[in-house]
């Protein structure tokens, strides 16, 4: 009996010490919710490069949008995870929320004298979308997310015959990112692309439809 009861009692003592032995420890989330800055340079793509002509559904005026050629962004937003961190932390889903972008692109133009800032394209507006957080090693997370951004436009160029003002707007700009960050360092790149419907808001103007696509390299932090 004696045998029996010192059998169980070393048992007892050795059996939490054999569990966590074949346990593998829990890696620390890295991967939290918080503040980011952004600001790089953004280049033009496509039709958006080469200069693009409309012509309003009447057919007897056009407007010529100059080429767009490189110009900047600014993001300013928050990552919000829902839910916690799975895959032994190192995969976490939430939401990639840009409160303020802010872009423009510079002009390409030979027939225009003195400053050409005043014919840049100009945009400011919000984005929203999924994220899937990914930390492959320690402090290092890449995120991947897909963002539809709403946002103003303006420009100012020859419309209808003179010169002139026109502003625009897109409620579903499309964006493709991908982030690389290490502890509040970051490093991103955004394939941004859709069409700005420039009429100056009012119904009773013909839209044209401009193609306003960009690839964009941004730095900043992430606190």
């Amino acid at each position: 009996m004696k045998k029996y009861f010192l059998t169980a009692l070393l048992s007892m003592l050795l059996f939490p010490f054999f569990s966590f032995s074949q346990e593998k420890e829990r890696e620390p989330n890295r991967i939290t919710s918080g503040l980011y800055i952004k600001l790089g340079p953004s280049f033009p793509m496509g039709v958006y490069a080469t200069g693009q002509v409309l012509k309003d559904a009447s057919e007897k005026d056009s407007s010529y949008y100059f080429p767009a050629t490189m110009g900047g962004t600014m993001d300013m937003g928050y990552l919000i995870y829902i839910g916690p961190a799975f895959a032994n932390n190192h995969l976490r889903a939430g939401i990639d929320a840009t409160f303020i972008s802010f872009s423009f692109n510079s002009i390409k133009s030979d027939t225009i004298t003195g400053s050409k800032t005043k014919y840049w394209y100009y945009f400011i507006g919000q984005k929203f979308g999924p994220v899937i957080s990914v930390c492959p090693v320690d402090r290092l997370v890449i995120d991947i997310s897909y963002k539809m951004n709403a946002y103003a436009a303006y420009v100012h160029h020859r419309i209808r015959g003179k010169e002139n003002d026109e502003f625009g707007m897109n409620l579903t700009q499309n964006e493709i990112s991908m982030t690389i960050r290490y502890t509040i360092m970051l490093f991103s790149f955004q394939y941004n692309f859709g069409q700005v419907a420039y009429n100056d808001f009012d119904g009773a103007k013909p839209i044209h439809y401009i193609d306003n696509t960009t690839f964009r390299i941004l730095i900043g932090f992430k606190f």
